[in-house]
């Protein structure tokens, strides 16, 4: 009997998805629960499995293609007795390529998975990276929780794919961009001539930097502080026997600084609804995104409730969702309701920059990359290590007056923070 899988609402109240990437094809014996698409709504990549097993008749849409919710993705014939003579097969989704019927070309003979043989576990970016590097996932020792491989289990393997299987993908691997801690990948800013489509996790970002460039009326305020103390009293902290102390960076202590002046200046954690604007919304919560660069893009997972946190509680959060973006584990709770960004482009070696800011928010914090420079010390200039930081604002809500006195409270903290061990 034929199994018509629609789908299915995965969150936040999203309407559509794309489909990024087929993992089976017409003809396929799948088994129940196998992963069978990977779809991206809103920047968060999922898995869909199956929800019976069986043979692959369909699918509703090609990569690339959007579906609503509620429309065709797949159908399967689960192989049971029941008549099903007055079954029709749904027409194809618009944009589907291939076969008239199914939406979708079905793979060469000799290509099938079978129903016996059991997926790797591995999130959809260690899937890329593996093809790109010519690396079979059945030959990969899993070293994550329940036997989930990881992308360094897959940097770390040797075993190519054999020359019958399936070829290395041309896809862009998923590995973290941070110059400060690794070597770059060889794949960034790489791409081959001609037209690419603009879609998946680099068409989301370009969207969504086009409504705030052009709904959002940008200014900007910068400053370069005296980090001595940043530094010393993160190398102290770090040497704490207690839990979150090994992940606390400039970046965590910027977190927390940063919750702090937003619990004082509310009106820079709200943002301006409506364009060119019919209201202004005040969050109850303080949630803080987090701009995380990956081999895919940018995403920018949500530390909710940042402001009811400690230093060590947002640096062991802040390290759990950087480590999920880059090895492409978020979900899409992860990535919802940010009320205030900062981005850590210091990281790659930045030192000044205007950051956009995302829509739905009223301001983003910028950092720099921390380096020993020139500092006049009572008249005498030094060679001291100092931090770079910058605030963008919406001017339709904030004015220079509150942008500088926002970005001097979160300064002050930076300059000496012994401060954000005190209850404000």
């Amino acid at each position: 009997m034929a199994h018509v899988f629609r789908l299915p609402d995965i969150g936040e109240g999203l309407d559509e998805a794309e489909i990024v990437e087929w993992f089976v094809a017409i003809g396929d014996v799948v088994v129940r629960d196998q992963a069978l698409v990977e779809v991206l709504t809103d920047k968060a990549s999922s898995e869909l499995p199956s929800p019976v097993a069986g043979t692959v008749l369909s699918l509703g849409a090609a990569e690339g293609a959007h579906l609503r919710v509620g429309e065709v993705l797949i159908e399967i014939d689960d192989g049971s007795e029941t008549a099903n003579a007055g079954v029709r097969r749904p027409p194809p989704a618009a944009g589907s390529v291939g076969d008239p019927v199914s939406g979708s070309t079905p793979r060469p003979s000799g290509t099938q998975r079978s129903a016996t043989t059991a997926r790797p576990k591995a999130a959809p970016a260690t899937r890329r990276l593996a093809l790109q590097s010519g690396i079979d996932l059945n030959t990969v020792t899993g070293t994550g929780p329940a036997g989930r491989i990881t992308a360094d289990d897959v940097r770390n393997a040797e075993t190519p794919v054999p020359a019958s299987g399936p070829k290395p993908s041309t896809r862009l691997a998923s590995r973290p961009v941070d110059a400060g801690s690794q070597p770059l990948s060889s794949t960034l800013g790489q791409m081959p001539s001609g037209r690419h489509p603009l879609r998946g996790l680099r068409g989301v970002v370009a969207r969504n930097m086009v409504q705030a460039w052009t709904e959002i009326p940008h200014i900007h305020t910068m400053d370069e502080l005296d980090a001595s103390l940043l530094v010393d009293f993160r190398i102290r902290v770090r040497s704490m026997d207690r839990p979150g102390a090994a992940q606390v960076t400039p970046l965590a202590i910027a977190a927390v600084a940063a919750a702090r002046a937003l619990r004082r200046f509310p009106v820079v954690n709200g943002h301006v609804e409506g364009h060119p604007g019919d209201a202004i919304v005040i969050p109850e919560e303080i949630n803080l995104g987090i701009a995380a660069a990956t081999g895919r893009g940018l995403v920018v997972p949500v530390v909710h409730n940042a402001g009811t946190l400690d230093l060590f509680t947002m640096a062991e959060r802040i390290a759990s969702l950087v480590a999920a973006a880059r090895a492409g584990d978020l979900t899409t709770a992860d990535l919802a309701g940010a009320t205030f960004t900062i981005t850590n482009y210091g990281s790659l070696g930045g030192r000044f920059a205007t950051p956009i800011i995302p829509p739905g928010q009223g301001a983003i914090l910028g950092l720099g990359a921390i380096a020993e420079r020139p500092v006049a010390v009572e008249g005498e200039v030094l060679a001291r290590p100092t931090l770079p930081v910058v605030l963008g604002a919406d001017h339709r809500l904030i004015d220079g007056d509150l942008a500088e006195t926002f970005r001097r409270a979160v300064v002050d903290d930076l300059i000496e923070p012994l401060h954000l061990l005190i209850e404000a």
